[in-house]
């Protein structure tokens, strides 16, 4: 109950931007280990609660097929539909089959069902632990040549409760809400107060080692993007070439 009384003071702190919630991680034994466990326990925690919603929003929703079906009865009633009938040979089933095609299209990728939110429970901390690793590292790299103080465990440890403003998704609960904007907003402020707290800088370095790894990340998108089109450009010619 201590630990858990903790960890949840920890997350609170941060969330409000209390720097000496930053320092404790920053003086504890394994930062690294506590930044990790509180990532997971926000991730599951997120991804219960995007269950839950999930959950309500499929049982409140009406049936697809039902309207599927209705929508479909009305449009063969159209005058479109019925001249068309009789001008293209089989349009009938063409159109039934890409009808029935497109609203399964809409199943797959437009629909949640609480299926797809349970792998969220394994996905959802997954891809926090991810992304805090691959923030933490390049922000660390950044902060050293900046001349920040902090060890790499310092740094992943502070920079962990930077998640903490994601525990505003709890409003998934209710249907249909999304608060994604601020989420983002306020994950990368604590940030800043993490790397600041962490390596002892002034407000302009730590706002540098802040965005410096979006920067790293951009242009490695931007390359890798350009030698995918290259290497597609020539496949293409040699395909043409060859053809």
């Amino acid at each position: 109950m201590q630990h858990i009384s903790r960890y949840a003071g920890l997350v609170a702190g941060a969330l409000f931007l209390r720097t000496d919630a930053y320092e404790e991680v920053r003086g504890a034994r394994s930062p690294f280990l506590t930044g990790l466990i509180i990532i997971v326990v926000v991730g599951v925690i997120i991804a219960i609660a995007a269950l839950v919603g999930t959950a309500l929003a499929w049982a409140s929703s009406p049936n697809l097929g039902d309207i599927q079906e209705t929508v479909y009865e009305g449009i063969i009633q159209m005058p479109w539909y019925e001249e068309t009938l009789q001008e293209v040979p089989g349009f009938a089933e063409q159109y039934r089959h890409w009808y029935d095609f497109g609203w399964n299209l809409a199943r797959m990728f437009g629909v949640s069902s609480p299926g797809s939110a349970l792998g969220g429970l394994v996905l959802t901390p997954l891809s926090l632990v991810i992304g805090w690793l691959v923030y933490g590292l390049l922000a660390h790299l950044f902060a050293r040549l900046l001349k920040g103080e902090a060890t790499l465990s310092q740094t992943l440890g502070c920079t962990a409760l930077a998640v903490a403003p994601q525990l505003l998704k709890l409003t998934e609960l209710v249907p249909y809400v999304a608060v994604g904007g601020v989420v983002g907003t306020w994950v990368l402020i604590c940030r800043y107060v993490a790397l600041k707290q962490a390596h002892r800088f002034t407000w302009g370095r730590a706002f540098w080692a802040t965005v410096l790894p979006f920067g790293a990340l951009w242009l490695l998108a931007l390359i890798l993007a350009a030698i995918g089109i290259l290497a597609f450009g020539t496949f293409a010619s040699v395909l043409l070439g060859g053809a």
